[in-house]
C-alpha cells in the first residue's frame, strides 16, 4: 500500500481505507507545531491545536488525505481550518464525517450512509472500492480487536505480567503499522505473556480520558503503580468492538463503531451505558485508583468528570489530573497518589491479617 490517509477520532472507520488500497495513520500525538495554529484560537483544546498546526508547517505532507471525523465541535473547526487553508497544505483529499452521538436503528443508518459517502470521496481518488474487499478488511481489523482482547484478559488477572507501557507502545505500533504485521506482533505478545505472572503489590490504576498524553503512563508507573486499564482514544475506544453480521457491511462498520466503548461525546442510553460499562471495569480489572486526565478545553471530559465525582459511587479513590497534549504531567500530584493508594492497600492487607490471627 503506497497511499496513506491520516485520521483523527477512535469513531473513524478505517476499515474503508484498507479496502480501498491506502495504509491507515493515526493521527494521535503532538505534531511539535501546536504555536503555528494562527487559525482555531486559544479555546480549541491542544490536540486540534497540535494538528492544525502540524498541518500548516507539513509535519502531514507524507500522507495523500485525512478524514477528520465530526466528534466534537473542537474536530469540526480543525475541519474547517484545513478546509481554509487547504491550498497551502499538502495532503489533498479532505472529507469530513459526521458521527451520530446516539446508539439507535435510526442512527446505524444514517452513520452508514454517511460512510458510504466517504467511500464515494474515496473512490474518487483510488478506484472502486468492492464490498468484497471491505468485509475482508472487516475480518482482518476484527482480528486486531480480538487480540487487543486477549490483552486485556491477561490484564485482569491478579498477578498480571503486562504493564500500561508495554499496551501503549502496542496501540501506538497499531497507528500506522500494516496491518498483518501488527496481528502478528499481538500474537508474540499475547505468547511471551501467558502463563507469565508478576507478583508485584502495585496499586492498580484505570485511567479515564481522551487522547493520551505520552507522559502520564511513565509517570503512573515509575511512580510505583500499574496501569492496567485505559478507557481513553488512545486505548479501549481505539480497539473494542464486535462486528455483528450484517448484508450491508457499511452497517455492520456503522452498528461496530457507535457501539464499542463509547466517547463522553455520545447520548441517550449509550451515555448512560457508560457509566456502568466505568463501574463494571473497576471491578473486573480489579482496580485500587482512577486518574482521570482532561485536555484543557475538552468540555466531553470535563462534564464526565464533574458527572463522575459528584453523582457516581466508583468504589474507589479518583484524581483528576489537566494538561495539554504535549504538556509533562504534575509528576508530584502522581506520586502523591500512587503512595496513598499503596499505603491504603498495605493497610487493607494488615486488617485483613489481623481478622484472621
Amino acid at each position: 500500500m503506497t497511499k496513506k490517509i491520516g485520521w483523527f477520532c477512535s469513531y473513524t472507520p478505517v476499515e474503508l481505507f484498507h479496502a480501498a488500497g491506502a495504509r491507515a495513520v493515526g493521527i494521535k500525538s503532538d505534531s511539535g507545531a501546536e504555536h503555528e495554529d494562527v487559525l482555531l484560537g486559544d479555546a480549541m483544546c491542544s490536540y486540534v491545536r497540535s494538528s492544525m498546526g502540524g498541518a500548516l508547517t507539513g509535519a502531514y505532507d507524507h500522507l495523500d488525505g485525512v478524514v477528520i471525523s465530526h466528534s466534537c465541535e473542537c474536530m469540526r473547526r480543525l475541519a474547517d481550518g484545513w478546509n481554509f487553508r487547504q491550498g497551502e497544505i499538502k495532503p489533498q483529499m479532505l472529507h469530513l464525517l459526521d458521527v451520530p452521538k446516539v446508539l439507535t436503528p435510526s442512527s446505524i443508518r444514517f452513520f452508514a450512509g454517511d460512510i458510504r459517502r466517504m467511500a464515494k470521496s474515496l473512490e474518487a481518488r483510488y478506484g472502486a472500492i468492492p464490498d468484497e474487499a471491505l468485509r475482508k478488511a472487516i475480518s482482518l481489523f476484527g482480528e486486531t480487536r480480538r487480540l487487543f482482547s486477549e490483552i486485556d484478559a491477561l490484564r485482569k488477572e491478579k498477578e498480571t505480567a503486562v504493564t500500561g507501557l508495554e499496551v501503549e507502545a502496542l496501540v501506538t505500533s497499531s497507528w500506522d503499522m500494516d496491518r498483518e504485521e501488527l496481528n502478528s506482533t499481538l500474537k508474540r505478545f499475547i505468547d511471551e505473556k501467558k502463563g507469565a505472572s508478576n507478583a508485584s503489590k502495585a496499586p492498580r490504576i484505570m485511567i479515564i480520558g481522551g487522547p493520551g498524553n505520552k507522559s502520564l503512563i511513565p509517570a503512573i508507573e515509575e511512580s510505583g503503580g500499574l496501569s492496567v486499564v485505559e478507557n481513553m482514544c488512545s486505548g479501549l475506544r481505539a480497539y473494542t468492538g464486535t462486528v455483528s453480521p450484517k448484508e450491508d457491511p457499511y452497517e455492520e462498520l456503522a452498528e461496530l463503531y457507535l457501539s464499542k466503548t463509547p466517547c463522553p461525546r455520545m447520548l441517550g442510553a449509550k451515555a448512560e451505558d457508560t457509566v456502568e460499562e466505568l463501574k463494571a471495569m473497576v471491578k473486573e480489572y480489579k482496580v485500587d485508583g482512577i486518574v482521570y486526565y482532561t485536555m484543557k478545553f475538552c468540555a466531553n471530559m470535563q462534564m464526565q468528570y464533574a458527572l463522575l465525582k459528584n453523582e457516581v459511587e466508583m468504589g474507589v479513590p479518583m484524581k483528576a489530573l489537566e494538561g495539554d497534549i504535549s504538556s509533562e504531567v504534575n509528576e508530584r500530584e502522581v506520586h502523591s497518589f500512587i503512595k496513598r493508594l499503596a499505603k491504603g492497600k498495605k493497610g487493607k492487607k494488615s486488617r485483613r491479617r489481623g481478622g484472621l490471627s
